[in-house]
C-alpha cells in the first residue's frame, strides 16, 4: 500500500456556542428592537420597555429613585451608545440619556429614530421632523426629510451625513446643507428600500436593503453583495461591525457573518431563538448578541483542537447516547432539551454501534488509552449479543429491547419483534445487508487493534457462524421462517440475472467479497477463500464492483455510499493480489471522485487510508471543524435561501436537492448515510450520535492523515 501522502498538522479551530435569553430570563418582551453597550452594561430595547443585563438575567429599567422617568411597559424603539459611553434611548415621544449613573430627559423634544457621531464627536439625530445636530446651544435642525421615512444614520468624516430611508439614500451636501437623494433608478444602489447602515474610517458605507447589502464610498461607486455572491438572505435589516473588521448582517431569516471574505449563515434554533432579526451588537471580545422577535441569542466562539472536540463528543455519547452498550441516537420528549427523553431503540443497533466500536479501536491504537479499549470491548460484546439472542445459528438481530425498557411486549404492530429464549430480550428480525456490513467492519477493526485472545476466539466463532449461514442459504441471510430477509441477498443468480436486483448488484457484490476476505483473515479457514475465488472467477463479482457507485440519481441517497466505504476497508486491507486490487481500486476511485465534493471526512479518510494518495484532507478537517458542538436535529430550512442552487436534473425526477452541499453547520443534522444535498429537515426532538464525528476523526488519526501530537503554527 502506497503511504507517500503527507500528514496534515492541525491547530485549533473556533467552535461556536450559543445561549438564549427570553422573558423567562427577565426580558420585558421577547421582541427585541435594539441592543447597545454603554456604561459597562448591555442594554436591550423591547416592545415592553428597556432592560439591562445583570449577570445571566435581564432586569427591567423603568425609572430612577422610585420616580417614573419614562413610560413603563412601553415600547423602546431606539438605543445608541456614544463615544462618551452615554446611552441614548427613545421611549414613547421622548429622547432620554443615561450618563454616569443618571437618567435625564433630553431637550430634543422628538422621538429620535436613529443617531450617529462624526469624527469631531458631534451627535446627529434623525427624527420624523428632520435631521438635527447637537451643538453648544442644543439641538439645531439641519434639514428635512420630506415624505421619506428615515431608518438609520451614518456619518463620514466631520459632517458627511447619510440617511437610509424608504425612498432612497439621502446625502447631506453643500454650504447650505441640503439633501442629495440617490435612488435606485440613478444606478448603482440596488433598491430604494434602505435599512441599517455602518460606516468605517476609510469612507466606506455599508447599507442594508431588501435586495442585499450595498457598499458605497461617497462617490458614484456601489458594490452589491447579494445571493449571487453568497448572501443567504437578501432582506437585510441591520448591520453591525466587529473590532476585527467582521460584519454582521441581521436579516428576516437569520444572521450572516462576513469575515475575511467568507460568509456564514446562522439560523434556526441551532443558533437563534427566532430567525426574525432586528438588532445585532458585537462585544469587545467578539461575542455577538442578536436581538430577534423571540428573544436574544448570545453567540461566542472558543478555540478547540479537533481532539478536544472528540473528547466532547465522547462524553456526550457516554452520558446521552448509550443503552446496554449500544450507541445510537437519543429521542427528546422536549424539543431541544437533551436531558429529556431516552436513547432510541434503533432500527439498526448493529451498524451504528459498530461504528462506535471502530472509533474507539482507532482511538486506542493511537493513544493507548485503556478507557477506549474498554469502551470498544463492551460495545463489541453488545454487537455480538445480537447474534446470540436469536437462537438461530448464524442469524443476528437488527435491534434488541430489554425487558426493562419501554415498549417491551407491545409487538402487535410489528411482527418482526420476537422474544428471546431467556425472556430477557426482544429482538427484531428482517436483518439486512446494512447490519452485516457494520458487524464485519467492527469485527475486523476490533480483531486487529483491540481484541485479546479470548475475544479473538469469540469473533472467529461468530464470523464462521454467520458466513456458514450465508453460504448454506445460497448467499442470503434467512430469518426464522427460513426465507431470505428483504435486503440481505448476495446470490449470484439474483445479482447477475434478476432485473430487480440490478441496482444492488455492485454494492452487494462488494459486500460479499469483503465479508469473505474478512472471514479468511480472522478465521484462517480456506473454505472462505475458495468461495471468494469462485465468486470472482465464475460470477464476475470483482467486475461487478466497478459499477458499485450508481451515479444515476446518485446524490439522492447516501445509504449505499456508507455501506460501500465500510466494505472497502477490510477488503483492501486484506486483499494483496495485484490484479484484484486493480479492480477494487478502480471501484474506490470512481466512487470517491463522485463523492469528494461532499467534503465527507469519513469518505476522504477511507480513500486516503486505502490509497495513500491525496484525499482532500484539508476539506475533511474543515468539515470536522464545522460540525457544531450541538448535535440536535434542529429544524433547518435552506430551501428559501438566496444563495443556493438546486439540482436541475434531479428536479425532473421529483427531488428538491441542492446542486452543492452547504457547510456542515448550515445543513440539517445528518449521518453519513444521509444525503448532504437535502434542504430542509429536523424538528428539535432528536440528538444525533456523536460517533458521526468520532469515527472519521479517529480513523484519520490512526492512518496518520492528520496529526495533533505536534501543533501547527
Amino acid at each position: 500500500m502506497n503511504t507517500a501522502r503527507a500528514t496534515l498538522m492541525l491547530g485549533r479551530y473556533p467552535q461556536w456556542e450559543r445561549s438564549f435569553y427570553t422573558m423567562q430570563q427577565g426580558l420585558p418582551s421577547s421582541r427585541v428592537n435594539a441592543l447597545a453597550f454603554a456604561a459597562g452594561t448591555l442594554w436591550a430595547s423591547t416592545d415592553a420597555g428597556l432592560a439591562r443585563l445583570e449577570g445571566e438575567r435581564w432586569a427591567a429599567v423603568d425609572g430612577v429613585a422610585g420616580e417614573e422617568l419614562f413610560p413603563q411597559a412601553g415600547a423602546v424603539t431606539m438605543l445608541y451608545a456614544d463615544r462618551e459611553d452615554a446611552l441614548w434611548m427613545t421611549a414613547g415621544s421622548e429622547l432620554y440619556r443615561f450618563f454616569r449613573g443618571e437618567w435625564r430627559r433630553d431637550s430634543l423634544g422628538y422621538p429620535a429614530i436613529a443617531m450617529a457621531e462624526d469624527d469631531r464627536g458631534a451627535l446627529w439625530a434623525a427624527a420624523k421632523e428632520g435631521l438635527f445636530r447637537l451643538g453648544r446651544d442644543g439641538w439645531q435642525r439641519v434639514a428635512l426629510f420630506g415624505r421619506a421615512q428615515v431608518r438609520d444614520l451614518a456619518v463620514l468624516g466631520d459632517g458627511q451625513v447619510y440617511a437610509s430611508t424608504d425612498s432612497g439614500l439621502f446625502a447631506l451636501s453643500g454650504k447650505r446643507p441640503h439633501w442629495f437623494k440617490i435612488e435606485a433608478r440613478d444606478g448603482g444602489i440596488v433598491s430604494d428600500d434602505l435599512r441599517g447602515m455602518s460606516a468605517d474610517r476609510w469612507g466606506h458605507l455599508w447599507i442594508g436593503t431588501d435586495k442585499g447589502v450595498c457598499v458605497h464610498d461617497d462617490s458614484d461607486m456601489f458594490y452589491v453583495l447579494d445571493g449571487s455572491k453568497g448572501l443567504a438572505c437578501e432582506d437585510v435589516r441591520v448591520i453591525a461591525r466587529g473590532g476585527d473588521g467582521t460584519r454582521w448582517f441581521g436579516t428576516a431569516r437569520g444572521a450572516i457573518r462576513l469575515r475575511e471574505g467568507q460568509l456564514r449563515y446562522f439560523a434556526s434554533k441551532r443558533w437563534l431563538p427566532d430567525d426574525d432579526v432586528h438588532a445585532i451588537t458585537v462585544d469587545a471580545d467578539g461575542t455577538v448578541w442578536v436581538g430577534t422577535s423571540g428573544g436574544i441569542a448570545k453567540m461566542s466562539a472558543r478555540l478547540m483542537s479537533l481532539e478536544e472536540k472528540a473528547d466532547h463528543f465522547d462524553r456526550m455519547v457516554e452520558r446521552y447516547e448509550t443503552r446496554f452498550d449500544y450507541v445510537t441516537r437519543r429521542g427528546l420528549t422536549e424539543g431541544g432539551d437533551i436531558e429529556s427523553g431516552s436513547v432510541r431503540i434503533s432500527d439498526n443497533d448493529g451498524l451504528w454501534t459498530s461504528d462506535y466500536v471502530a472509533a474507539q479501536c482507532y482511538r486506542y491504537a493511537v493513544t493507548g488509552d485503556e478507557r477506549a479499549k474498554e469502551k470498544a470491548k463492551r460495545s463489541m460484546h453488545a454487537v455480538m449479543r445480537l447474534l446470540s439472542v436469536t437462537g438461530r445459528p448464524g442469524f443476528f438481530a437488527r435491534s434488541v429491547r430489554h425487558k426493562s425498557e419501554p415498549g417491551f411486549g407491545l409487538n402487535e404492530s410489528n411482527p418482526e419483534w420476537r422474544l428471546s429464549a431467556d425472556g430477557e430480550w426482544e429482538w427484531k428480525g428482517d436483518t439486512s445487508s446494512d447490519e452485516l456490513t457494520g458487524h464485519f467492519y467492527a469485527y475486523s477493526v476490533y480483531f486487529d487493534l483491540a481484541a485479546d485472545e479470548e475475544d479473538k476466539a469469540l469473533i472467529r466463532a461468530n464470523v464462521s457462524a454467520i458466513m456458514d449461514h450465508v453460504i448454506e442459504h445460497d448467499y442470503c441471510l434467512t430469518d426464522m421462517d427460513g426465507l431470505p430477509t428483504t435486503w440481505a441477498v448476495w446470490t449470484p443468480g439474483k445479482l447477475n440475472g434478476d432485473a430487480k436486483w440490478l441496482d444492488q448488484r455492485g454494492i452487494n457484490s462488494l459486500q460479499l467479497l469483503s465479508f469473505l476476505k474478512s472471514a479468511v483473515h480472522m478465521t484462517g479457514d480456506e473454505k472462505y477463500e475458495r468461495e471468494y475465488r469462485n465468486l470472482v472467477a465464475r460470477h464476475h463479482y470483482g467486475m461487478n464492483t466497478l459499477e458499485q457507485k450508481n451515479t444515476f440519481l446518485g446524490e439522492a441517497s447516501s445509504i449505499d455510499d456508507n455501506l460501500g466505504f465500510h466494505a472497502y476497508v477490510p477488503l483492501l486491507m486484506y486483499e494483496t493480489d495485484p490484479d484484484l486490487r486493480a479492480l477494487y481500486m478502480m471501484s474506490l476511485e470512481h466512487h470517491w471522485q463522485f463523492e469528494r465534493r461532499e467534503r465527507s471526512p469519513l469518505w476522504n479518510a477511507v480513500y486516503g487510508a486505502l490509497t495513500g494518495r491525496a484525499c482532500d484532507v484539508e476539506a475533511a478537517v474543515q468539515t470536522l471543524a464545522e460540525m457544531p458542538l450541538d448535535f440536535i436535529h434542529w429544524k433547518v430550512v435552506n430551501s428559501n435561501r438566496s444563495d443556493v442552487r438546486f439540482h436541475s436534473e434531479l428536479a425532473k425526477h421529483g427531488y428538491r436537492l441542492l446542486a452543492e452541499p452547504l457547510p456542515y453547520e448550515e445543513r440539517p443534522m445528518h449521518r453519513w448515510d444521509k444525503t448532504p444535498y437535502i434542504c430542509d429537515s429536523g424538528d428539535g426532538h432528536l440528538l444525533e450520535d456523536g460517533t458521526v464525528y468520532l469515527h472519521p476523526y479517529w480513523l484519520a488519526r490512526y492512518w496518520k492523515l492528520i496529526d495533533e501530537t505536534v501543533k501547527a503554527d
